[in-house]
C-alpha cells in the first residue's frame, strides 16, 4: 500500500476532488496549510509606510492511502487536475505503508 500526500493550490481543490472521484477514490483526508516563501517578497505601501509580506500561499494538503497498483493512476489524476502550468502548482509525496490497521 502507498500513502499519497499532495500539496495543491486551494483554488484547484474541487477539480482534484472530482478527478479523484473519477478514479474511484471514495474517501480522503484534507486540511488547509500555508507555504512560507522567504525568497520572494511582495512589497507595497500604505500611507507612506512600506509593507512586506513574505508571500504566504494558501494550500490544501490531501492524504490518500491506496493499493500500490493504483498509485500511479491516482498521482497522474492529481497532477492533471492540479496543474495550472505555473511555478508553485504543488508537490506530491509518496510513502510506503508498512501496515494498515482498521478500527
Amino acid at each position: 500500500m502507498k500513502k499519497i500526500q499532495a500539496f495543491i493550490r486551494a483554488s484547484k481543490f474541487e477539480e482534484v476532488r472530482n478527478a479523484l472521484h473519477k478514479t474511484g477514490i471514495e474517501i480522503f483526508t484534507y486540511y488547509d496549510v500555508k507555504d512560507a516563501v522567504f525568497h520572494r517578497e511582495s512589497k507595497g505601501a500604505y500611507r507612506g509606510t512600506s509593507i512586506v509580506d513574505n508571500a504566504s500561499v494558501l494550500r490544501r494538503s490531501i492524504e490518500i492511502i491506496v493499493p500500490s497498483e493504483d498509485c500511479e493512476e491516482v498521482v497522474k489524476s492529481i497532477k492533471l487536475a492540479a496543474s495550472t502550468g505555473q511555478v508553485g502548482d504543488g508537490k506530491i509525496v509518496i510513502f510506503d505503508v508498512a501496515e494498515l490497521v482498521r478500527i
